[in-house]
C-alpha cells in the first residue's frame, strides 16, 4: 500500500476497487482512494489478495479514510469480495441498480476510460502513483474503439481508478 495523502478531517473519500482472484500468477487486485471533492489520489492498495483478504483490507482502508464509500466492481471476483464485505458488516458499499457494487459493462467501460483519460489530460497532478501512470502508458485503444492493457501488461490500477472517478461523477449527479 502506498499512501500519498493521509485522511483529513472534514474530507470525504471514495475507494474504487478492481478485484481479482488472488492467485499469484493472475491479475492483481487494486483499490484507489480519491478525495471526493477534488478527485486527488490519496492511496493505492495493490497485490494478489484472495477475496476474503481483500475485503478485510478494504474494511480497514475505508475505516482509515473516514468511512469512505467502497465502490467494488461486482463483475467476476467482485461478487465474492462484496459477499465478504457484507459478512464483515460493511455498510458503506456503493449500490447501483438495486445491487451492491459497480457494474463494468460494454456501456459503462468506454465512458469510465474516457472520463479517466480526460483527468490525465486536464489535471495530471491529481494522479500520484507511478504504477498507475505506467499502466496508462501500456493501455491501448484498438481500431474498433475498444481498449485494454497491452499483451503482457496489467490494467488493474487503471480500472480501479476509472471506477473511483466514475463513482465520483455519479455521486455528484453528472451521469
Amino acid at each position: 500500500m502506498m499512501i500519498w495523502l493521509p485522511p483529513q478531517a472534514g474530507k470525504r473519500y471514495i475507494i474504487g476497487v478492481d478485484p481479482a482472484g488472488g492467485g499469484s500468477e493472475g491479475d492483481y487486485s487494486c483499490a484507489q482512494v480519491i478525495e471526493r471533492r477534488t478527485g486527488m489520489q490519496c492511496t493505492e492498495l495493490h497485490g494478489h489478495f484472495p477475496p476474503r483478504e481483500l475485503a478485510w483490507k478494504l474494511v480497514e482502508l475505508a475505516r482509515l479514510y473516514k468511512d469512505a464509500l467502497l465502490v467494488v466492481e461486482r463483475n467476476n471476483h467482485g461478487y465474492g469480495v462484496l459477499a465478504h464485505l457484507q459478512s464483515q458488516g460493511a455498510t458503506n458499499i456503493y449500490r447501483e441498480g438495486g445491487q451492491d457494487g459497480w457494474l463494468t459493462s460494454a456501456v459503462s467501460r468506454p465512458a469510465m476510460i474516457e472520463n479517466l483519460a480526460a483527468v490525465l489530460v486536464t489535471a495530471p497532478e491529481l494522479l500520484r502513483s507511478r504504477r498507475l501512470l505506467n499502466e496508462m502508458r501500456t493501455f491501448i485503444r484498438h481500431p474498433d474503439g475498444s481498449s485494454e492493457a497491452a499483451v503482457g501488461t496489467h490494467d488493474d490500477s487503471v480500472m480501479a481508478m476509472a471506477i473511483a472517478w466514475a463513482a465520483r461523477r455519479a455521486a455528484s449527479g453528472q451521469l
